[in-house]
């Protein structure tokens, strides 16, 4: 797959895509209401309410990816960073998937 476009979410200064990952997931792993997702990496990240809503896709989306087991689903570091961080959360402890996403629990 050619990937065509870059997916990443400007961060505030002093952040990293690290540091999205893990605030995303533990609202995720919380069931966070949409508002309080917003609210929290608005505040934390400087995300408007639609790169914060885009960050938990990607971060889901990496989880997803991750669950196939498959390293050729891996997204590419370079043009969706908070996919590819998340793909390596999921792959180095799987149990995070299967608390988010019970469906994929072996």
């Amino acid at each position: 797959m050619e990937w065509t476009e870059d997916l990443s979410i400007p961060l505030a200064q002093g952040r990293t895509v690290a540091d999205l990952v893990d605030v995303t997931l533990s609202l995720m792993l919380r069931n966070a209401s949409e508002e309080e997702v917003e609210g929290v990496l608005g505040a934390e990240f400087g995300l408007s309410a639609d790169d914060a809503e885009f960050a938990c896709e990607r971060t889901g989306g990496g989880l997803v990816r991750a669950a196939t087991r498959n390293p050729q689903n891996c997204p590419p570091a370079d043009k969706d960073p908070v996919a590819w961080e998340s793909f390596q959360r999921g792959v180095r402890d799987p149990s995070l998937i299967a608390r988010i996403y019970p469906q994929f629990a072996s």
